[in-house]
């Protein structure tokens, strides 16, 4: 199950929670919510302005709901 990452499915996550395990490929990827959005993991720790540039991160890097393989291209 390699669902897409959107905006609007981040906003009403982040209505009832206050974090989230994302995935790129099978690493964890933690991103918590304050006033802010914080992204912690792969090496990285940065904060988000809001669930639009999460949406996109997650879209350029291929950030998923669940682990997946990477495959070697």
């Amino acid at each position: 199950m390699e669902e897409v990452v959107t905006k609007e499915f981040l906003e009403k996550h982040f209505k009832f929670h206050n974090k989230i395990v994302l995935y790129q490929g099978d690493m964890p990827l933690t991103i918590t919510k304050a006033w802010h959005l914080h992204f912690s993991g792969g090496h990285s720790d940065f904060d988000l302005q809001d669930c639009e540039d999460l949406a996109n991160l997650c879209k350029e890097r291929g950030i998923k709901l669940e682990p997946y393989e990477i495959s070697e291209e």
